[in-house]
């Protein structure tokens, strides 16, 4: 889907690659080089990536103030999360869940199209394409000639919005620690409805299950059902460590 690029340079250093999943839970399954192989379905080849290669992101599909505005804590209590596992009891069970929410919806967004907005009978702000970026840079948003606004504030908001939405369908989520004895996970792009999160080579968070371990058939089960969710891409630390039958 075609974005609107900055000023050269980017002076105003508004962020162009957005990761839908973030770059550190990516990062959470390199190997030694710092990179992650990456089955790309359109090819159908595996390519070897850093965290932030183009594969992983979605250009400018919604605003600076959603990017380093709300979705920034939610990401970052997940990442605590990730980072320091803790029992059942006392885990961040909320902050799995909107951390879940948004990466649905962020990945959602990437996938589908969207167009600018038109207010009927607004005139516009009469502003320079470097103005518009410095009041963007301030979280604040504007309008073109004829009404047009962009379509990556509407998404902004409207990503917000659903993500109070839907926030009583999975706030009573409950997720269990999914531990792999014999072989490693598989990550899709996106999961769509399907509440589960990979978060290492070994280990997965999963709503409705308790703490477990899992054999490898059982991985296998689940690894497949990754590759079924997955619209672009999977991913791995080394895909050829992840059973699927």
């Amino acid at each position: 889907m075609a974005y609107e690029p900055t000023i050269r340079k980017n002076p105003r250093q508004l962020t162009i690659d957005q990761h839908y999943h973030t770059a550190h839970a990516i990062s959470m399954f390199y190997d030694s080089d710092d990179k992650v192989e990456v089955m790309d379905l359109s090819s159908g080849q595996i390519v070897r990536r850093h965290k932030r290669a183009k594969i992983f992101c979605t250009k400018r599909t919604w605003d600076q103030r959603a990017e380093k505005g709300y979705m920034v804590p939610i990401e970052d209590r997940f990442h605590e999360e990730i980072d320091n596992i803790k029992n059942f009891s006392k885990r961040d069970h909320e902050a799995i869940s909107k951390y879940c929410l948004l990466w649905r919806l962020r990945h959602e967004f990437h996938l589908s199209s969207h167009t600018d907005v038109v207010l009927n009978g607004i005139s516009d702000s009469g502003l320079t394409k470097d103005q518009e970026e410095i009041l963007e840079n301030k979280n604040c948003s504007f309008v073109r000639e004829g009404g047009v606004v962009a379509s990556r504030f509407s998404s902004g908001i409207e990503i917000q919005t659903l993500l109070d939405q839907h926030w009583d369908a999975c706030s009573q989520f409950k997720w269990g620690l999914i531990e792999a004895q014999d072989g490693e996970f598989l990550v899709a792009d996106g999961y769509g409805d399907f509440a589960f999160i990979p978060i290492s080579p070994k280990r997965a968070f999963w709503a409705g299950e308790s703490d477990q371990k899992i054999n490898r058939r059982q991985l296998a089960e689940v690894n497949k059902e990754s590759i079924s969710r997955a619209r672009k891409y999977y991913f791995a630390r080394k895909i050829s460590e992840c059973p699927v039958a």
